[in-house]
């Protein structure tokens, strides 16, 4: 009898350890889903004016699991958003609700009015695209402010940008060149569109509408390819923390593609799908930082991931910080999807401001060649590039002269000497 009522004692104890292990189970798993809800990556992206708001209303349905915002100074467009798009309106007093008139100034002041509500809609995001038409007065004035305020919080911080056509005029070009200038500290990187290429890349008979409906494709592609490399999980995984690493270079400009090709296509045919985006002012040789991303179904080759890598790493700088993932995707039989963020290689040359607008142009001595060579002179290819600083300019004009000097002391030598007679 005792030796039942013992057993019994040990049973009734096992079961109590099993069910206090399995509630302790249960707890570590709830604290577990807990962290990871906390650890969610947070994204916001906000159209700035009337150019970048209409592009995030346009992308706002592809893009999961981001916050979307339009913020403009013009309140009568806030009727066209979808319901899903998130409205601030700001700079009442002002331009009482009708826009800037293409003032840079009046945006950035109607801005600085608002810091502390721009401060909450930022808050707590680690990443944030900012997106707007630079060369307009909201655009180009408020969004230095968004940026400023994004990185005084420590948030990652993305631009997207488009340019002027050239026949919007030098002000605008201008506007939005120091626009840019302004931001570059404040932007981890920026993607920057000229609205002139957007149209040279296409067919001449579309029409605006399709054109800008092409740049919400690129777009859309490119950053559903990049919150896909924080949100997929894969076998060689991309997390959040490569993200911010690849984005640790302060003012670059990057290059940004999301594409998809069927297997077995040629090495060239490959080459053209990832190198090429007729759009960006930048392109991804001898980028300094690379992210890119190979998703495709489980028989996914060996051979075809070497095959894709060797072409990146061949493009890209010697020492690039490179880092790279691959996941599988069951809707991807029979292709390759791949995504790459590249950030430090070379910036495109492009038409965007008239000579006779330059400020402070450098006056140095044209060559012969030079003067005879004045057609086509009246537009200067610009670089979206930081303005240079008074070091850069002096050593410029110091190397010209030195070079000019160096030309006289030819002519200073007697005839007799320079022809070889002695």
């Amino acid at each position: 009898m005792l030796r039942k009522n013992k057993m019994i004692k040990i049973k009734k104890n096992a079961k109590k350890s099993f069910v206090a292990k399995k509630s302790s189970k249960i707890e570590k798993v709830s604290v577990i889903k807990n962290e990871l809800e906390q650890k969610r990556v947070r994204i916001k992206i906000i159209g700035i004016g009337d150019g970048g708001a209409a592009i995030v209303a346009g992308l706002a349905k592809e893009l999961n699991k981001v916050d979307s915002w339009v913020a403009n100074t013009d309140w009568r467009r806030f009727k066209k958003f979808p319901p899903i798009v998130k409205v601030f309106n700001f700079g009442e007093k002002q331009t009482h609700g009708v826009g800037t008139g293409m003032d840079p100034e009046i945006g950035r002041q109607a801005a600085l009015a608002e810091k502390e509500k721009i401060f909450k809609i930022l808050k707590d995001s680690d990443l944030c695209f900012l997106v707007s038409s630079l060369g307009g007065g909201t655009g180009s004035g408020a969004t230095p402010v968004f940026a400023k305020i994004a990185q005084q919080q420590g948030i990652m911080t993305f631009g997207i940008f488009t340019l002027p056509f050239k026949f919007e005029g030098e002000r605008k070009a201008r506007i939005a060149k120091e626009s840019l200038e302004k931001m570059r500290s404040n932007l981890n990187t920026s993607l920057i569109f000229p609205n002139e290429k957007i149209f040279q890349g296409l067919d001449k008979n579309v029409s605006f509408n399709e054109g800008f409906a092409a740049i919400n494709g690129i777009l859309s592609q490119g950053l559903q390819g990049l919150i896909g490399l924080v949100f997929q999980p894969g076998l060689i995984n991309i997390d959040f923390a490569d993200f911010k690493t690849i984005l640790n270079n302060k003012g670059k400009p990057a290059y940004l593609i999301n594409t998809e090709f069927e297997k077995g296509i040629k090495v060239e045919d490959i080459k053209k799908k990832i190198f090429q985006n007729p759009f960006l002012t930048y392109n991804f040789h001898h980028a300094k930082s690379v992210l890119f991303n190979i998703v495709s179904d489980v028989n996914l080759a060996l051979g075809e991931v070497t095959e894709i890598s060797q072409l990146v790493f061949g493009a890209v700088h010697p020492d690039a910080k490179i880092i790279f993932g691959v996941s599988f995707d069951k809707k991807l039989s029979g292709k390759i999807r791949v995504t790459i963020l590249a950030i430090g290689g070379r910036e495109k040359n492009f038409d965007i401001v008239n000579k006779k607008s330059q400020e402070n142009p450098i006056k140095i001595k044209k060559s012969r060649k030079d003067k005879n060579n004045k057609k086509g002179s009246d537009q200067q290819k610009f670089e979206i590039k930081i303005r240079r600083n008074a070091i850069q300019v002096k050593e410029e004009v110091k190397a010209e002269e030195e070079n000019i000097v160096a030309k006289e002391r030819i002519w200073e030598t007697p005839t007799i000497l320079r022809k070889g007679f002695l």
